[in-house]
């Protein structure tokens, strides 16, 4: 049976080609996990008015998944999108609408780094454009981590498909290094797969990694109380 374990409401914007987010976590999730998957109509941009004009799609959505199956969790992807209009808020239109727990993928990072006593981080935005750099640099800072630096900045939304496992992880890897107080790389931005580098970031810097994709599956299966360890792709997946 599907989802025999446990069965996840996935609400992500649509990435314009392959929902990334949802196939990395697919791909690794354990046996008995299933996801149910609605994608919103946009963002048009990264721009902060185009997020916010997504803000009124979420609450249908949610509620045409629960029509459709007995979920135990609710999972909202697109951190600009997110950090935009409020990770608490719009956990909590969530829940209002479906009854059920609900998270986002900021609040995985967030919660994934803290897992991990993460205080001194790194942030890595490889395809981000400047403007939501800031929204990530601003939520992260309020939520009480000490940015030592911020690598990114000059990408589009367009630019996340162009991105190759291997230029995140020389990304990752120079700035790190750079920064060698820091304890570890908080690495935003799902829509472009990282499953091959993850463990290898980790090997070759001796720091953890929180990355978009795996922090946001390490938190809904903590939440739906899956608590089976996944190995191969960073420290954080081990410990529930």
């Amino acid at each position: 049976m599907f989802g025999w374990r446990a069965k996840i409401g996935f609400i992500s914007p649509n990435p314009g080609g392959l929902p990334g987010s949802l196939l990395e976590m697919e791909r690794i999730a354990p046996e008995g996990v299933a996801f149910l998957t609605r994608f919103i109509d946009g963002p048009k941009s990264l721009l902060t008015p185009d997020l916010l004009d997504i803000y009124p799609q979420i609450e249908p959505l949610a509620k045409s998944l629960v029509k459709k199956a007995d979920l135990d969790i609710i999972l909202m992807a697109g951190a600009p999108l997110v950090l935009a209009n409020g990770p608490d808020k719009i956990a909590n239109l969530l829940t209002q609408a479906t009854g059920l727990p609900a998270t986002t993928n900021v609040h995985g990072l967030v919660n994934g780094m803290r897992r991990l006593d993460m205080q001194k981080i790194v942030v890595v935005t490889p395809y981000y454009p400047e403007q939501t750099v800031g929204l990530v640099k601003s939520y992260l800072t309020e939520q009480g981590f000490d940015i030592v630096a911020m690598v990114g900045g000059e990408g589009t939304l367009g630019t996340m498909h162009e991105l190759s496992q291997e230029g995140a992880y020389r990304m990752a890897k120079k700035a790190i290094l750079a920064n060698p107080s820091a304890d570890g790389i908080c690495l935003v931005g799902g829509g472009a797969p990282l499953y091959n580098v993850i463990e290898t970031i980790e090997t070759d810097t001796g720091k953890p990694v929180v990355s978009n994709n795996f922090a946001s599956l390490w938190n809904a299966l903590t939440l739906a109380n899956v608590r089976q360890p996944i190995h191969g792709y960073g420290k954080l997946l081990t410990c529930f």
